[in-house]
């Protein structure tokens, strides 16, 4: 990505397809979507194909990480045909597996009722429970949140809150400082 930043997309797009090449699902997207055309590299629909087939790849050989990158691709339609289905399928599969963020995500989906999954507050609690335990750091700044009393955090808040910050949670981070100072 330095040598995206820096204008040698020639450069970057080698390195991407080499760490894609390596198994890097984050790699496998960005190639793929390199080759869409934008970004200053030259449309290529066949070389974006297989790097959208080798993610898939991973996903199927249990790769949380692909699974989540798939899941998120077909739900908002980036460079893969948007499917809530196929959302829903690579976000339970990622969930299942351990995977915090989707875990995360599938508890809000289940509080909120978005995406075809229905109002369940009982299954959102406990995939709430499951992304706490892997230390999501949005899950954490969540449960900080709630162990705030009458308007002021608690030590176990203050606790949440840090862990949340540490793994670069930016809300965190403000809220603990508009709390410590």
């Amino acid at each position: 990505m330095r040598a995206y930043d820096n204008g040698d997309t020639r450069v970057a797009l080698r390195l991407m397809e080499e760490c894609a090449g390596n198994g890097d699902p984050i790699a496998c997207f960005t190639a793929a979507l390199w080759y869409c055309g934008e970004e200053g590299i030259p449309a290529d629909p066949a070389r974006s194909q297989h790097w959208l087939a080798r993610l898939e790849h991973l996903a199927e050989e249990g790769s949380l990480e692909a699974q989540w990158e798939l899941g998120q691709q077909h739900r908002f339609g980036n460079v893969l045909a948007k499917s809530i289905g196929r959302a829903n399928h690579w976000l339970e599969r990622a969930a299942e597996g351990g995977h915090g963020e989707a875990q995360h995500h599938l508890a809000w989906y289940f509080e909120t009722g978005q995406y075809g999954y229905p109002l369940d507050p009982a299954a959102a609690a406990d995939w709430y429970q499951r992304a706490f335990k892997q230390e999501n750091p949005e899950t954490l700044y969540l449960f900080a949140m709630k162990q705030f009393k009458d308007g002021r955090p608690t030590e176990e808040a203050i606790r949440l809150l840090r862990m949340a910050s540490d793994k670069g949670f930016k809300q965190a981070e403000r809220t603990l400082a508009s709390c410590t100072h």
